[in-house]
């Protein structure tokens, strides 16, 4: 361990000393309204959100753990990418192969981003053909109001893929006439432009707001030796996405539109050295667009009504190229093309009923309609410099679900209450599933518990039927989970909390290769034992926050999961000075885990441990503008993620820094 690791290391040990201290040491306040107008930390309490019950309900009141990113931490700690907002809460961890995705993982289960619920908005953002999501820079995130992030699984509400959790970007709703444009620049060919326009009409109950974006960026690099040399010193790798986003309402109706469009390079899929793919001149076009409408009424003091009927696309357009491959000796070079559209429609009909203090009842049913591709179509060309032929339209699969849950709150004391629900899903794709959650939550003054049991399940997609030499005998994967959360506000300016976690998931799918068979199949049993702690702490101009995670993930045979840590930590601080200086700083620590094969570069299977240093520096408000100037990596850790492509593993960026600069007007200047 160097000599900086041990410095910091032990910084943090002495922030969680002055925690404790603070705990013992002090008599705790009474929490008084107007001190929570004070304290935007993503674990107050208070915090008002939706994606745990599908209704509005306080963090202490829902059944469930919940964390909360807010517009203030997305802005002061200029977050770039979905991913690094996530990276300072508890529980996540990442495969980054700084390619066309990026892969997260919550409480110590790897897969391809389909064990997890994207939604924006409330509407659902995996795509469609795999289950699984797009991390990367295709968010808009000075849209955002807040992240929800619902910890454990949540099907009994929402269905397949919401088995380790759901993050849930809330966009920020139109208000009196404001609005942002904002540039952006750094190293690595990184650079952006957003920009933001609102209204609202009270008298009218009318609004509207528009935003977009467009960013670019070669995130590190990888050539040569740089990337363990598994690419040439030519390598080509890029990121350029496009995004935009609109909503409107109009008294009880809301209606809203996002399209993104995520062009990437694949070359990190393969390696080119030593191996048969160019690194360079492939294109990896993935498009999303989501529509909806909702109708709202919530007049009445007993009871409300939402109706939503919603459009789904995820298409990986026909100029995508896969892959290039060399010509050789034997062989001739091709390029090879892909093209996979997929679109869904769906209503759905909820209704909440509060028939007293005590008594909330939530019911809905939905319907859904998708045409899924029965796999990608593919085109080939005649030699490595020739672009294929655009990919015909392949085979559609239509596929119908119908879905409906009930949720029950009782308050059985006026501490304590108990929360139980079910779902079941009928579908002509994967069969009957019945999900049900129970939890008991129990709130005295300023101290919360919470006893949770829950289970949930993802259903095989097209991708998992085709993959490789397919299987059309997959089962679902399920989950059942056993957790108990505690918080304590201990005065105003201090919160602690932590979780205690149970999770099995059976017929988890496993690739099964052999020299004629490649594909999936239902095989493996994950068991994870973990906890999560954290603390918030305010003290005049510093706001402080940390947490640490220990995740014991085991299969079948009680061997450790590979690209799992079994020890994680972040710790950071924010300072303000006259509320136009901040200036933040955080840590993330990476235990080390297992890669899924040796790695050439150093003949063992191990991904060493790093600790990441990131800091941020803003003025706001110099005549409406804000300045901001951003490092990740300070320290130029060298640090990688697990591979599970090819025999290696994948080198993150080195350190980075931008520079940028937002004009903002009407009430938005702050």
């Amino acid at each position: 361990m160097t000599k900086m690791k041990r410095i910091i290391i032990t910084l943090l040990i002495t922030f969680g000393c002055t925690l404790f201290h603070a705990v013992f040491a002090q008599e705790p306040d009474t929490l008084k309204a107007e001190d929570i107008l004070h304290m935007s930390l993503s674990d107050l309490m208070n915090i008002q959100v939706v994606s745990a019950s599908k209704t509005q309900q306080s963090l202490k009141e829902v059944s469930a753990t919940v964390h909360v990113i807010t517009s203030e931490q997305i802005r002061i700690r200029g977050y770039f990418t979905l991913e690094e907002a996530l990276s300072d809460l508890p529980g996540f961890q990442f495969r980054n192969i700084l390619g066309f995705n990026s892969y997260i993982f919550l409480r110590g289960a790897p897969s391809q981003n389909n064990l997890l619920l994207l939604m924006v908005d409330g509407i659902q953002i995996n795509e469609l053909n795999s289950g699984g999501f797009y991390a990367g820079g295709q968010f808009i995130l000075s849209d955002i109001e807040q992240i929800e992030v619902v910890y454990g699984p949540a099907s009994a509400l929402y269905g397949t893929n919401a088995v380790s959790g759901i993050i849930n970007i809330i966009t920020k709703k139109p208000t009196v006439k404001t609005g942002h444009i904002g540039l952006l620049g750094g190293n690595f060919k990184t650079g952006m432009i957003d920009f933001n326009f609102n209204n609202y009409h009270a008298s009218k109950d009318l609004g509207y707001s528009v935003s977009g974006q467009y960013k670019t960026t070669g995130k590190a690099n990888l050539a040569g030796a740089n990337g363990d040399n598994n690419w040439t010193d030519n390598m080509e790798n890029f990121e350029n996405d496009l995004s935009f986003s609109a909503r409107f309402k109009v008294k009880k109706f809301n209606a809203g539109v996002d399209y993104q469009e995520k062009r990437s390079s694949k070359t990190t899929n393969h390696k080119s050295v030593d191996d048969i793919y160019l690194d360079r001149n492939t294109l990896w076009d993935i498009m999303f667009l989501n529509a909806y409408v909702k109708y709202t009424n919530n007049q009445h003091s007993k009871w409300s009504l939402n109706s939503t009927a919603y459009y789904r696309n995820a298409t990986v357009k026909p100029n995508s190229i896969d892959a290039i491959i060399i010509a050789t000796d034997t062989t001739s070079g091709q390029q090879i093309g892909n093209y996979r559209p997929n679109q869904l429609l769906g209503i759905e009909n909820q209704f909440n009923y509060k028939p007293s203090d005590r008594i909330l009842l939530v019911g809905g049913i939905l319907g859904e309609a998708e045409g899924l591709s029965d796999g990608f179509s593919i085109t080939y060309s005649n030699s490595e410099d020739e672009v294929p032929p655009a990919p015909s339209r392949p085979s559609i699969i239509n596929n119908y679900l119908f879905s409906y849950y009930s949720q029950f709150t009782y308050h059985i004391l006026k501490q304590l209450s108990f929360n139980g629900g079910i779902r079941q899903d009928f579908s002509n794709y994967y069969g009957q599933v019945f999900i049900p959650r129970v939890g008991f939550v129990f709130n005295h003054n300023k101290f919360t518990a919470k006893a949770l049991y829950n289970k949930a399940f993802r259903s095989p997609k097209p991708w998992d039927y085709k993959y490789g030499t397919g299987n059309s005998g997959l089962k679902p994967e399920k989950i059942k989970s056993l957790e108990f959360c505690l918080s304590y506000q201990v005065m105003k300016d201090l919160n602690i909390g932590g979780s205690v976690y149970f999770n099995e998931i059976k017929d988890k799918l496993t690739k099964e290769t052999t020299v004629s068979i490649d594909r999936w199949i239902n095989k493996d049993i994950l068991n994870t034992t973990g906890f999560e702690l954290y603390g918030n702490y305010i003290t005049g101009h510093f706001n402080f926050y940390a947490n640490y995670t220990f995740n014991n993930s085991l299969d079948q045979d009680d061997v450790f999961i590979p690209e799992i840590s079994m020890h994680t930590a972040n710790a950071g601080f924010t300072y303000s000075y006259k509320q136009k200086l901040k200036i933040n700083l955080r840590a993330n620590y990476l235990g080390d885990r297992k890669n899924p094969d040796v790695i050439p570069a150093t003949g063992n299977d191990k991904i060493e441990d790093a600790l990441v240093l990131n800091g941020c520096i803003s003025y706001l408000d110099l005549k409406g503008c804000n300045l901001q100037f951003k490092m990740n990596n300070i320290l130029n850790q060298e640090y990688y993620h697990p591979s599970n492509m090819f025999l290696g593993r994948y080198r993150q960026p080195q350190r980075n820094f931008s520079l940028s600069a937002v004009y903002s007007f009407g009430s938005d200047r702050n």
